[in-house]
Parts: structure tokens; sequence; C-alpha cells
């Protein structure tokens, strides 16, 4: 027994609705990220600390650094951030103080020339964002949390924040008995970018 065969007519109103659909669904998928590189512009930023002791406190800052940053523009917590500061470049206005910070006693700038850090992840917070990543400090790598406060547009960015950490984590343990020196240390910054590239 023949079976019997069925179709169905498209007529031009089924495709313009069937066409319809389609871009429907398109509108309604998810937008892909543009994710932007940018540049840490040097001369417009700064990398400063305060460290503590008995007999005075010190205010310095280091001048040599560089970084990328890659983001897309609409969402914060999708930025990873890469820093390399010359830790030879401390200055803190006391050439005696300066050579000591570089020396084995603390940097060790001759066998540690460079402090990284590089980040990992990044979550909202009210303020901000916190951005979690590898800080090495003399050769010794931690995970730390910085909050920072984040302007970006798809050709410039500024991040801002202040975070603490001891000095001793990264086995920089000199001590004096005369002048006792604090373990804590206060780390400042504002970087300032641009676009890198076209």
């Amino acid at each position: 027994m023949k079976r019997p065969s069925f179709s169905i007519a498209c007529g031009p109103n089924q495709r313009a609705l069937a066409v319809g659909l389609g871009l429907l669904v398109l509108a309604a998928a998810p937008a892909r990220a543009e994710v932007v590189r940018l540049r840490i512009d040097q001369a417009d930023s700064a990398v400063t600390f305060k460290a503590t002791s008995r007999v005075v406190n010190a205010d310095g800052r280091f001048h040599r650094f560089s970084g990328d940053v890659s983001v897309d523009p609409s969402d914060p917590t999708s930025a990873r951030i890469s820093i390399t500061v010359e830790a030879a470049s401390i200055d803190t206005a006391n050439t005696k103080r300066d050579n000591h910070l570089r020396s084995p006693d603390f940097f060790w700038v001759e066998r540690h020339p460079t402090i990284v850090f590089e980040s990992v992840r990044a979550t909202r917070e009210a303020a901000g964002v916190a951005l979690v990543g590898r800080l090495t400090v003399r050769g010794v790598t931690r995970e730390i949390t910085v909050p920072v406060r984040v302007e970006v547009t798809p050709d410039r960015f500024v991040a801002r924040g202040e975070f603490s950490l001891k000095r001793t984590d990264y086995e920089i343990n000199y001590q004096s008995v005369l002048n006792p020196v604090g373990d804590v240390v206060d780390v400042g910054f504002v970087f300032r970018g641009r676009r890198a590239g076209p």
C-alpha cells in the first residue's frame, strides 16, 4: 500500500516570518566582548610607598616601571594587568638609605632586579574591583588582593589603589637594634595609560 506523502508550501509571508525569527535569535545572543589592550604611561603614573621605623619614616617611590592592561571597557572585572618595576629605581630622597635598600639587606637588586605583579582575576566591589594576582619581590611570589578604583574607556584608563604588605613575607628580614624597622609597608599607585597600537 502506497503511503501518502505530505508537503508544506512556504509562501512569502512564511519566509518573511522565518527570517524575522532568525534575526530575533541573533539579536538575543550575547554580544562578543571587545577586549582592548592598553599600555601604562610611566610619565603620568606613580608607584609610592611608606615604611616606618623608630627614628624616622621613609616615604618613597619607584621611578621606572612598565605594564599592560587588557580589558573589556564594559566590564572592569575582565581586566588583566601585568606590571614590572625596576627595583633599583627606588627613591626616598636619601642616597645612603636608597643604596642600603638596594643591598642584600633589602631588595638585593643585583640578584633580583625587578618587582612583578600579574593579575589572575577580578571581582566587583562597592568602590571598584578587587584585583587578585601574584606579586613577586626578591624572588618570592605570593598571591595578594588589591582594591582598585578603575575608570576605563576603549582608548584610556586610570587605576588607583592602596594596599599593605609585610616585607618579611618576601624574605626582607633586615632589622636594626638602634632603629627598628616596621614590618608593614603601605603601597599606593596611580596608573594612567592609553590604547596600545592600532
